[in-house]
């Protein structure tokens, strides 16, 4: 397999985002919630905290799905 590209469908890149999207809704409006202080810039702080182990952890899961890739030389 050495040489080969792995490329992903525009299938899989639109479900990628709608579901990324779906998570960042769900983190925001779920830190937005649970927020103890009404101060913006915590807010802004703990969605950006949170919104980046989420992604870390969306990314990897999407590794492991081969749903959308094919590859090239």
């Amino acid at each position: 397999m050495e040489g080969l590209k792995v490329k992903e469908t525009k299938s899989r890149s639109i479900r990628k985002a709608i579901s990324w999207r779906l998570v960042a809704f769900v983190n925001s409006w779920l830190v937005l919630s649970i927020s103890i202080t009404h101060s913006d810039v915590i807010n802004a702080l703990a969605m950006n905290v949170t919104g980046f182990i989420l992604f870390y952890i969306f990314e990897r899961i999407w590794n492991k799905i081969n749903y959308g890739r094919y590859y090239e030389e």
